[in-house]
């Protein structure tokens, strides 16, 4: 079953790279020089309470749950929380056009961390459904009689 705990690893990676991504996208990315799209008129209040703070309790999530998988290596469940988290919180961010507008060039970081995170649940659940899959069956007795 090495191959399965490869593609949990890899899954978890995908969903740690995803939300890496979109903070850079988030935090980084150039803002519009025209100062009609600036944030401080009013719309940086808005920012801070529905994108940005957000994405700084994620953030904590995510840390934690890369300690908890790097301890408990459950790497199935920190692809997943992690993944739907970015995947959530990069659609949710797509839809605030006021923000798209103050970073224009953020949305090149939300729709490839987005399509990671979504790849990377994919891949954690396939992992799991085909570990299972395999297992042998609860309560089947296979020993020869005699």
């Amino acid at each position: 079953m090495k191959g399965d705990r490869e593609a949990q690893g890899l899954a978890a990676a995908m969903a740690f790279v995803a939300w890496l991504l979109v903070m850079v996208g988030l935090w980084l990315s150039p803002t519009s020089p025209d100062p009609r799209l600036d944030l401080e008129g009013g719309g940086s209040f808005a920012a801070a309470l529905t994108v940005y703070l957000p994405a700084i309790g994620i953030t904590v999530a995510a840390v934690v749950m890369a300690i908890v998988a790097a301890c408990t290596r459950a790497w199935v469940t920190a692809a997943v929380t992690v993944g739907g988290m970015t995947a959530l919180f990069s659609a949710w961010t797509l839809s605030q056009d006021y923000l798209l507008d103050y970073r224009p060039s953020m949305d090149f970081y939300l729709w490839p961390g987005l399509t990671l995170a979504v790849l990377g649940v994919v891949l954690a659940a396939s992992a799991r459904s085909s570990r299972e899959a395999f297992a042998d069956p609860v309560g089947v007795d296979d020993r020869p009689t005699g």
